[in-house]
């Protein structure tokens, strides 16, 4: 059997290594993209694998991943769309820039990569997006963010009704703040034990990108370690 060829698109970012890691040891064939090229070369050699330095979010640098990924494996069998943005601050003080900058980065680098390698998916073939809690219980000062991530839920959800007709499964991973150690460094304040391992994000992007999710459409599987929302009403959680 030929192993599947992913195209992992924000392959640099925090939760890049850890889902390389995952999927190319279970054998899978893969084109990793991103902007910084020098560490994609690096992830390129530690894990041998195909790396292209690109923008997906331009279709352009979208059609140029797809290509890249025909060309090298004859066939694409999925996406593991972890291109994403954050930015933070009360929506007063934030111009409408932002607001496009985080649709831009979180729903519509999703759709011009998408776009650019649906013509070429194999039947069976599987898409992964990652959102956060926060698409449906948005909190202060993260209206940007949220609302990027919820059009994006909602885009999944719709487009997953039109792909499964042709055997294609389209999914989100909804996750919190990843644990790695440059979180730690910019935000020592913070409770790490409310952050997520990106290892246990890894291993559910390896079960949606298998058969062992044959039966999901449209899902979102919450990947939240021990995060919850908190409120002085509910009083200390027992023991």
């Amino acid at each position: 059997m030929t192993a599947p060829a992913l195209i992992v698109t924000g392959a640099t970012g925090g939760l890049g290594p850890a889902v390389v890691s995952r999927l190319a040891e279970r054998g899978d064939r893969l084109l990793l993209t991103g902007r910084d090229k020098a560490r994609l070369a690096e992830l390129g050699k530690e894990y041998d694998v195909e790396t292209l330095a690109t923008d997906v979010s331009d279709p352009a640098g979208a059609r140029e991943a797809a290509e890249a990924a025909l060309a090298a494996f004859g066939r694409i069998d999925g996406l593991v769309h972890l291109v994403g943005g954050f930015r933070a601050g009360p929506y007063f003080l934030m111009d409408p820039a932002a607001y496009e900058g985080m649709l831009r980065d979180n729903f519509l680098s999703a759709v011009t990569a998408t776009q650019a390698l649906l013509p070429h998916l194999t039947d069976g073939g599987r898409l992964v997006y990652f959102s956060t809690p926060l698409a449906d219980e948005p909190m202060p000062a993260l209206s940007a963010y949220a609302a990027s991530k919820a059009a994006l839920v909602a885009w999944v959800r719709s487009i997953a009704h039109e792909l499964k007709r042709g055997g294609v499964h389209a999914n989100v991973v909804s996750m919190t703040m990843a644990d790695t150690p440059q979180k730690r460094r910019e935000r020592p304040d913070l409770d790490t034990d409310h952050m997520v391992a990106p290892e246990l994000v890894a291993r559910v992007v390896a079960f949606l990108t298998s058969a062992e999710s044959d039966g999901l459409y449209g899902s979102v599987v919450p990947v939240l370690g021990r995060f919850e929302f908190t409120s002085e009403l509910s009083g200390r959680p027992p023991r």
